[in-house]
């Protein structure tokens, strides 16, 4: 399989973000209100511009304190500050310089959403669904579930198969067989892994529904660049991309809609 990643430059936060020069910021009054903080997850939104196209991709928006509200969107990890209460929100939202976005379509619904949320104005909350409003925008997040580790943590999963998970696909693909690669989830949130050219460590934690990696360091063992296995590129990919995961007794699944790829694993 060939997977072809493309570098978009980024565009400056102020060509991204609505800039309301006619209204005066409110006061910071410490933080977002406690009924908003927590793991969302978006479910759907709708703009001037009409529904935003979804699909399969993941954006999330963890509410936490003023200065560590972040989220998760279909290409980048962004920063937020959440002020007001309730019914008198106001939402800024920063994407980083560069964007690594996969598709085209990615990078047009980043945008798009960044751009809506730095819009809100007020919210509601109601029995786990959270609507961040303002006139024409409407973004509908619900509480991020914590699926249990425990079928995952303490074994050596060996990579099967490979498929990808694209954003235009109207049907699952069937995965093609792939190996060379395995990877272990530690208790204490180390996560360790190898390929056939790479011993790579790191640290991993739940965030609003999805798996995220930090401080992944490689250590090169005999290959590199081009001649480095396909595996190697897809789970590395995988790695750094994020992913949701299903899991039984003796497999394991993990897929990234960021990077469009899901991967089979067996223990």
């Amino acid at each position: 399989m060939h997977i072809a990643k493309r570098l978009v430059a980024g565009v400056g936060a102020g060509a991204v973000l609505l800039l309301l020069a006619a209204c005066a910021s409110p006061r910071d009054e410490g933080g977002p209100d406690p009924g908003l903080r927590g793991q969302w997850e978006l479910q759907s939104a709708t703009d001037t511009g009409g529904t935003i196209p979804l699909a399969n991709q993941l954006i999330t928006l963890t509410i936490a304190g003023d200065n560590s509200t972040a989220g998760r969107s279909t290409c980048s990890d962004y920063t937020a500050h959440v002020y007001g209460n309730v019914t008198t929100l106001w939402v800024t939202a920063t994407l980083p310089a560069v964007q690594n976005c996969g598709t085209q379509i990615q990078q047009a619904i980043e945008y798009r959403y960044i751009s809506d949320l730095n819009q809100v104005r007020t919210s509601t909350l109601t029995d786990g669904t959270m609507h961040l409003l303002a006139p024409g925008i409407d973004l509908q997040f619900h509480r991020a579930l914590t699926v249990p580790l425990s079928l995952v943590v303490g074994k050596t999963w060996n990579l099967a198969t490979v498929a990808p998970d694209s954003y235009y696909a109207t049907a699952n693909p069937i995965p093609d067989p792939e190996t060379g690669a395995s990877i272990r989830f530690s208790a204490d949130g180390t996560l360790t892994g190898r390929t056939t050219c790479n011993i790579f460590t790191g640290r991993y934690l739940q965030n609003a529904g999805e798996i995220v990696v930090k401080n992944l360091t490689q250590r090169n063992t005999g290959c590199s660049g081009a001649g480095a296995p396909a595996a190697q590129t897809h789970l590395l990919l995988v790695l750094n991309s994020g992913f949701t995961f299903l899991s039984g007794t003796s497999d394991l699944k993990i897929s990234s809609p960021r990077a469009e790829l899901s991967l089979g694993f067996v223990d």
